[in-house]
This record gives structure tokens, C-alpha cells and sequence, in this order.
């Protein structure tokens, strides 16, 4: 699930992932708080399994599509001190096994290309590229590349959310706080707390249940940095096959990606 590297690789490399939450059942909550009190305190309100689940089910729908997100990230410093990050990412998507994500922050720029057959990471400024063979679908790629060479992709842990038991598993309360806008567009707002990592989601009304910001806060990490991407989708895209195709430049060289124990020795630091 969520992991305390996804909130500091995201100063580095900033990139959402889509969202597939399946069906289930709700746990059980207890009675709405009333006028005046933290409504942190209820357990997990099935307002809040029953509307993140509707946006799941759209999203699931979607086989071929993109969106484009403004993201931050709290930095903490050695005093306590917080200085804000803020970066784009524009996201395309083909499914099974297709994906292309350009991002770039205020001190980081990063491409990842999934074309089916060969994950690519590329660091235009730094002059490289690494390549690795792909896993059949992108879910699998991606928590592949995070397992085993240490890349991760902050959100992509949002795929694990297509099992309802397992993505509620670090949550012990949820609520909804009501009607929101984001840029203009009204979303019901829904918050889930866990003893690691508080989630939120502002989820478009309508017919439409998209996610239109999401943001997370990681109390294992100093200082509980919150990470926020606000979003917006294209769900009808024009884009071509090729644009999941790396070709890189003469400026750019290949590299070798390694393990991660393969760079300091089994038992090294």
C-alpha cells in the first residue's frame, strides 16, 4: 500500500496514477457525529465506500484515456521547517499495458514509457535512459519496478485499490465532509484516516465520478509531509499509438538499471 518512499520520491518524480477501486461491501459505521464534533472520531461511513466504489466503477470503464495534474509536496527540513514543491505531470493511458507519464517538478524532470514489451525511465536533463522488460499489464509493471529497482511512481499504489478489503485495510475511520469545488466544479469530499496515512479524494457529482484532487499525508515520514495533485481529464482522448514511443535522442545514453543491492552489495548501506 502506501508506502513512506512515495512521499519523498515525490519531490523527484511526480507522476498519478488512475485509479481502479472494485466493488464490495461496506464495513459498518457508527452513528454521524453531531454539530460540534471531530467527526474524525466515526468509524468508516459507507457514504464513503459506496461513492469512492462509483468512481472506481467509471474509471474502470475507461480503457483509453489521459489526464494532466499541478501537484505539491511539502519538503520538511532539519528544524521542522516545510518548504513547498510544486510540479505538473500530463498522463496517458491505454489499457492493458500502455502508459506514458511526463513529469517535471521544480528540481526534477523524469518520462517513463510503457509500451507493452520494455518499461523505459529517462532523465532528459541528466542525459540517460534505462530500460527493463515490461510485465503483461501496467499495474504489475509498475509494482515490479517498485519492488525490485526502487523506481516508484508516487500514487501508482492506488491500483492495489481494486480489492475494496485490502485498500480499507490501513483506514479505521472515513467520513465525508460535504460538497466541495474544485476549479468551479462541485465534488463530494471524502476523507479516510489511518495510523500511517490520511487519504482524500474530491470526487466529481454526476455521472461523471472522477477524481478532481487527491491528496495524502504520510505521519511515518518527518514532519507528516502532505502530498496534493489537483487533476484534469481528457476521457475522450485523440492521441496517437506512438506516443507510447521512446525514441531517444543522440544526446541521451543508455544506462544499465541496476537492483538496488546490486549498486551497494548485499548487506551495504
Amino acid at each position: 500500500m502506501f508506502t513512506a518512499n512515495s512521499l519523498k520520491r515525490a519531490a523527484a518524480a511526480f507522476a498519478v496514477a488512475g485509479v481502479v477501486w472494485g466493488g464490495g461491501g461496506a464495513p459498518a459505521a457508527a452513528a454521524p457525529p453531531g454539530p460540534g464534533k471531530d467527526q474524525s472520531a466515526a468509524a468508516i461511513d459507507p457514504a464513503v465506500v459506496t461513492g469512492l466504489t462509483a468512481m472506481g466503477k467509471y474509471l474502470s470503464g475507461l480503457t483509453r484515456f489521459e489526464f494532466t495534474a499541478d501537484t505539491t509536496i511539502e519538503t520538511v527540513l532539519r528544524g521542522g521547517h516545510q518548504v513547498e514543491i510544486g510540479g505538473t505531470v500530463h498522463y496517458f493511458v491505454q489499457f492493458p499495458g500502455h502508459v506514458r507519464v511526463d513529469s517535471e517538478t521544480d528540481t526534477v524532470k523524469r518520462q517513463y514509457f510503457l509500451d507493452g514489451k520494455t518499461f523505459t525511465i529517462v532523465a532528459p536533463a541528466e542525459g540517460y535512459y534505462g530500460q527493463v522488460p515490461a510485465k503483461p499489464t501496467i499495474r504489475d509493471t509498475l509494482i515490479d519496478a517498485a519492488q525490485t529497482l526502487d523506481v516508484e511512481l508516487p500514487l501508482a499504489d492506488l491500483y492495489e485499490w481494486s480489492d475494496p478489503a485490502t485498500a480499507l485495510k490501513p483506514f479505521h475511520r472515513g467520513f465525508a465532509v460535504g460538497t466541495a469545488k474544485v476549479d468551479g466544479v462541485a465534488t463530494d469530499h471524502y476523507v479516510l484516516l489511518g495510523r500511517n496515512v490520511d487519504v482524500e479524494f474530491w470526487v466529481q457529482q454526476g455521472d461523471t465520478p472522477l477524481p478532481l484532487k487527491i491528496a495524502l499525508v504520510d505521519h511515518r515520514v518527518h514532519g507528516s509531509p502532505r502530498f496534493s495533485a489537483r487533476l484534469k481529464w481528457v476521457t475522450a482522448p485523440t492521441f496517437g499509438d506512438d506516443v507510447f514511443t521512446f525514441t531517444p535522442g543522440k544526446e541521451l545514453v543508455r544506462i544499465e538499471v541496476l537492483k538496488p543491492e546490486a549498486t551497494t552489495g548485499k548487506g551495504g548501506k
